[in-house]
Formats: structure tokens, sequence, C-alpha cells
């Protein structure tokens, strides 16, 4: 993913996305760990960045999960 593209990531718990195009790595629930989330094709990866990593991070499963596993709701 390009820089520009990161850049417009509003998820705080939003970490990397994969080189090959097929990955998106998420803050995990427990101190130092992460959650990867991995998809078929970069299109699938791309669609749900600009689903809940962009715009609607609130509702994404491992967003509430971090927000709940850490009482910040």
């Amino acid at each position: 993913m390009a820089d520009h593209e990161a850049a417009r990531v509003r998820c705080p718990f939003y970490r990397k996305s994969g080189k090959d195009g097929r990955f998106i790595r998420c803050e995990g629930i427990a101190c130092a760990r992460s959650v990867t989330l991995s998809y078929k094709s970069e299109r699938q990866r791309i669609r749900q960045m600009e689903i809940f990593c962009r715009n609607c991070y609130a509702n994404c499963e491992i967003y509430r999960a971090i927000v709940e596993s850490r009482g910040l709701d």
C-alpha cells in the first residue's frame, strides 16, 4: 500500500498492510500483540480498508473488541 493510502486510515488500531496486498495488521487485544486479517485478493483488502479502516472503524469487529477489552467504551 502506498504511503498516501495509509495516511487516509482513521482507525487508531490500524498498524499496516502487507506488501503483497493481502493482509491488514491491527493492534491486538492483549499487550504487545497484533491481529492479522488475511484476504484472498488485494481487492478484498482494499474494500475492507475503505469501509472500516478509513471510514466506519467504530463498526469494525476488531476495533470493538479492542475497545471493549480495554474498557474504553
